[in-house]
C-alpha cells in the first residue's frame, strides 16, 4: 500500500520552468455538460484550466453551446452537432468524458467510438460510467490498448460490479484490483479516503474532508486529471497529483468553512498547486 501524501507528491510533481509556454502543457478536451447540467461542463473545464492545461476545449451540443459561450471565457468551444470530433482527435492530449453529459444513444455511440479510435488517455466519469454499465459496454475496455481512467463513487461502482455497496466498502482493495486488471483501467474509487488502483498497485489518498461534500467536486477532479495528463505526466501520476491537490484544496477551507462550493475550490487550486 502507498499513501498519497506530500512525500509521494514531491517525487512526482515538477514545478514549471520560466521559459515554458502554453504549447508545452497540452490540450484537454472536455465532453461534459448538457441542458440542465451545464455546471458539470463548467466545473470540469475550469478544473482543467486552473490546474494548468495549456489549452482547454469544451465540446457541446447546440442546445447548450450559447450558454457555455457566455460562461466559459477561458475555454475554447466546439459544436458537436457541426463538427465530427472523430476527425480531429489528434489535436487533443487527453479527453474527459461524461460529467453531466447525458445518458442517451448519441453519447453512447460517441463514447464507444472514442474508446476504439482515440489513442491517448480518456477519463470517464458520471454519465460516461452509466453508459459503460449499459449493453455490456464495459467489455470494450478489455480490448482498449490506451489508458482509460474511471472515477466512480460507491453507488456507480456497485452498478459496474453488481456488488452490494457495503460489501465493496469492506473489500474495496481486493475488488478494485480485480476490476482494474479485468478491465485494463486505472480505477479511482471516490471516498473520504479515495482509493486508486492500477493493476496490483494501489494508493490511498490522505487529503480531503467533508466540507467538499456537494455536487460538482467530482467534475473538477476529472478536469484536473485530464489537465495533468495534458501536461505530460503519466496517467497514473496525473491521477495521484489530481487527487492529492483536489483534497488539499478542500483541506484549505476545512478550518473556517462549514462547506465549500466547487467555484471556491476551483479558484484556490493554482495557489494550492504552487505551494508544492
Amino acid at each position: 500500500m502507498h499513501f498519497i501524501d506530500s512525500d509521494l507528491i514531491n517525487n512526482i510533481f515538477t514545478p514549471r520552468k520560466g521559459d515554458e509556454y502554453k504549447g508545452d502543457f497540452g490540450h484537454t478536451l472536455i465532453l461534459c455538460g448538457s441542458k440542465g447540467m451545464v455546471g458539470a461542463g463548467f466545473f470540469s473545464s475550469m478544473g482543467a484550466v486552473k490546474s494548468g492545461s495549456g489549452l482547454t476545449t469544451l465540446g457541446s451540443y447546440k442546445e447548450t453551446f450559447d450558454i457555455f459561450s457566455v460562461k466559459l471565457n477561458e475555454v475554447m468551444l466546439i459544436d458537436l452537432d457541426e463538427i465530427n470530433i472523430l476527425e480531429i482527435l489528434d489535436k487533443y492530449s487527453s479527453i474527459v468524458f461524461g460529467c453531466g453529459f447525458g445518458i442517451n444513444d448519441k453519447n453512447e455511440q460517441l463514447l464507444k467510438a472514442l474508446l476504439v479510435n482515440y489513442k491517448k488517455p480518456i477519463i470517464i466519469d458520471a454519465d460516461g460510467i452509466s453508459i459503460l454499465c449499459k449493453n455490456n459496454n464495459l467489455n470494450i475496455l478489455k480490448t482498449r490498448h490506451h489508458p482509460t481512467i474511471l472515477t466512480p463513487h460507491y453507488g456507480e461502482f456497485s452498478r459496474m460490479t453488481d456488488l452490494d455497496i457495503e460489501y465493496i466498502k469492506s473489500n474495496r482493495i481486493e475488488i478494485g484490483k480485480e476490476f482494474s486488471k479485468n478491465y485494463n483501467c486505472i480505477l479511482i474509487l471516490k471516498d473520504h479516503r479515495t482509493l486508486i488502483v492500477e493493476g496490483d498497485k494501489f494508493f490511498i489518498n490522505t487529503t480531503g474532508n467533508s466540507v467538499m461534500a456537494n455536487g460538482g467536486m467530482g467534475d473538477i477532479l476529472s478536469g484536473m486529471i485530464g489537465s495533468f495528463i495534458s501536461q505530460k505526466y503519466s496517467s497514473l501520476d496525473a491521477v495521484l497529483l489530481s487527487t492529492f491537490f483536489h483534497g488539499s484544496a478542500g483541506d484549505f477551507f476545512s478550518n473556517s468553512y462549514h462547506s465549500v462550493t466547487p467555484t471556491e475550490l476551483i479558484n484556490i487550486l493554482p495557489k494550492i498547486i504552487k505551494k508544492r
